[in-house]
């Protein structure tokens, strides 16, 4: 049976299920209001029970204290059908399918167009192709770029490979470590062509960081947070351009700079090239000998100091331009506004336009799948890596509400992000536009993919963390997944009460989310009068730190969190100071504390070591290196981490 040895070995998973987060969609409108369920104190001591159990090891022990507990198996679809493929489609006599993962950067929960209230035509697209395939409600990430690609890639979540709240930047000595296999690695040995567009972020200061020697056969795209849309600057480092063409041909690794892309804006580059590999590859092998694993991780809509963020006229349909005429007309026509909500306005504006670009990309890449006769067998899974940066202040926004707070916080609007899937000849035609209430995050990509690609999961590192998700998300059997390690401290001896510079807790078991050692900030929104606050206002502005240093204003406050993320998604409710919650805090709090010494590694001590290098070496050497490639940012010889 799949997964077999994968379960085996897999740490412990919550023994019961509560009502759980299947049996409650989310719908964004009514997302403020949705009825409190009843908990009674009974589920909270059993809850409380249940989490204490998570720290045994052995079978036996696990089959005789489950049996005091309520199994809940409801589906984590909202359909419970046995429903069949479309004729001719079972997957049992198809070749493997294409595998599309199509991530944008820094799209919130407000922004796609099935869940927007300010931009619901923004991406017509997405929205309509939403409809043809499965949502996910409860689909998270992890609150910043760099975390949340290592833990796509890896399959391990951030705390595993030290990456907790480090974003990494163009001059950085640190990398994701070469132990660990990554997502191309995997689909390669399963017979998968592989292909990389866009963002990379997560090493490149040694040339084995780079993708093709992390399993891409090609990748052109960027290394840096961010950069100029058209100019291709390095957002955080002036005067260094940031692009890169890399392969891997027999083995043999090469690169060279991105010049001859400069001055082209970047989601057309990634457009265009797509469409070119695509027919290339499947004029030249078919669909059967070679299927495709391909990720497009496109720029937009990151707008944080990025230039030239305005798209190009043929990246934007008759019907793109339509509705930004309507949506100048609602400024003019809804009255005075102060001055920060019109900057935010048009500066929204802005934003519309390069969602409009990457719904226009998608559709690009759907049709031209279609032209090339594959998309009965393809999969295209439509994320976000991490939750919006609300700050029209340094660049176009994004937005999140009602969820609360932004980008690099751990609230649900940091961490939890849209998400469908769409595969006509793969889910059940009655699960089509239905949607998945389980919880998913980014590390059950790889396993979930693995799978998908013929592979057993079970064959994959003892520390991945993913699930296998495919048989949830169309509705065949409950959700697998009922915990989330998005965040916890470096050091294994940590114990409760200690203040490591930002380090603190982010975990959630069930329903519950507890929060501790963490920035308190507002909701966002993108109307007057309805929770918007100005870019100073915000969790970035006030309390700029990473995970190794910390300086606050006198407005950074620092608190903890318990909230019931099913009942109030939004978080307007802390449940920490409430007596009723004793035990289930304690008994999250332990669990935290086990994890944190039960790290396989030692890896949250050397990536902060190999950081604090970084920072005390001569600039020269990166600076040598990058003036020899003509001023972009390319890999400098560092020590790579094993």
């Amino acid at each position: 049976q799949k997964g077999t040895k994968r379960d085996a070995r897999r740490p412990i998973q919550l023994l019961y299920q509560t009502q759980y987060m299947d049996e409650k969609p989310l719908l964004p409108k009514s997302l403020m209001d949705q009825e409190s369920s009843s908990f009674s104190r009974k589920w909270l001591i059993g809850g409380a029970i249940a989490i204490s159990l998570l720290v045994l090891s052995n079978k036996e022990s696990q089959a005789s204290l489950t049996s005091n507990f309520k199994v809940v198996t409801t589906n984590g679809n909202d359909l419970t059908t046995e429903d069949s493929l479309a004729p001719g489609d079972a997957t049992t006599s198809r070749s493997l399918p294409n595998i599309f993962l199509f991530t944008c950067d820094d799209m919130g929960w407000n922004d796609i167009g099935y869940n927007s209230d300010d931009l619901s035509e923004a991406t017509p697209f997405m929205k309509a192709l939403a409809k043809k395939g499965i949502t996910l409600t409860h689909y998270y990430t992890q609150p910043s770029c760099t975390p949340s690609r290592v833990t796509m890639m890896t399959g391990k979540f951030a705390y595993r490979n030290g990456f907790q709240n480090h974003e990494l930047l163009h001059n950085d000595y640190t990398g994701v470590p070469l132990s660990n296999k990554m997502m191309p690695e995997h689909m390669k040995e399963l017979g998968y062509a592989t292909l990389g567009f866009g963002k990379w972020n997560i090493g490149h200061c040694n040339s084995r960081y780079l993708p093709s020697a992390r399993g891409f056969d090609h990748f052109l795209g960027y290394l840096c947070p961010g950069h100029g849309y058209t100019d291709h600057n390095c957002g955080t480092a002036s005067g260094y351009r940031d692009m890169i063409e890399d392969w891997s041909v027999d083995g043999v690794h090469k690169w060279s700079n991105g010049a001859d892309y400069l001055g082209t804006y970047d989601t057309l580059i990634y457009k265009e090239e797509t469409q070119k590999a695509l027919r290339r590859h499947f004029s030249e092998y078919g669909g059967e000998s070679a299927p495709m694993f391909m990720w497009l991780a496109h720029h937009g809509i990151h707008g944080e100091y990025d230039s030239d963020p305005i798209p190009p006229s043929e990246l934007l349909s008759k019907e793109n331009k339509k509705y930004l005429k309507v949506l100048r007309k609602r400024l003019d026509q809804s009255g005075k506004h102060s001055d920060d909500y019109t900057k935010f306005f048009k500066m929204r504006m802005i934003t519309a336009s390069v969602l409009m670009s990457l719904d226009n990309s998608l559709k690009n890449l759907v049709e031209t799948i279609e032209d090339v006769g594959q998309l009965s067998n393809s999969i295209i899974f439509v994320n976000s890596d991490n939750g919006a940066d609300p700050d029209y202040t340094q660049g176009h926004p994004g937005n999140n509400f009602p969820l609360r707070s932004e980008k690099f916080s751990y609230y649900e609007g940091g961490v939890r992000v849209p998400a469908f899937v769409y595969g006509p000849g793969h889910i059940p035609i009655k699960s089509e536009g239905s949607t998945y209430h389980g919880m998913m995050h980014h590390v059950d990509l790889l396993t979930t993919f693995y799978s998908l690609g013929g592979g057993d999961y079970g064959d994959l590192d003892s520390d991945v963390d993913g699930m296998d998700q495919w048989a949830a998300i169309k509705g065949d059997t409950s959700s697998p997944r009922t915990e989330l390690v998005l965040n916890l401290p470096r050091s294994k001896t940590w114990k409760m009460g200690e203040q490591l510079t930002s380090e603190g807790i982010a975990l959630r078991i069930g329903n519950y989310k507890l929060l501790h050692n963490h920035v308190n900030d507002s909701w966002f929104s993108s109307e007057p009068g309805k929770n918007f606050h100005t870019g100073d206002e915000m969790m970035a502005a006030k309390c700029q730190y990473d995970f190794y240093t910390i300086s606050t204003t006198s407005g950074c406050v620092f608190d903890s969190y318990l909230f019931n993320v099913l009942d109030d998604p939004s978080e307007k409710t802390n449940l920490w100071y409430d007596s009723d919650y004793t035990d289930l805090k304690a008994s999250m709090i332990a669990h935290a504390e086990h994890l944190a010494a039960a790290q396989l590694n030692d890896y949250g001590k050397i990536i902060p070591e190999y950081y604090e290098r970084g920072l005390n070496s001569s600039a020269s050497i990166y600076e040598d290196a990058f003036e020899a490639y003509g001023d972009y940012v390319v890999p400098f010889a560092c020590e790579a981490i094993n």
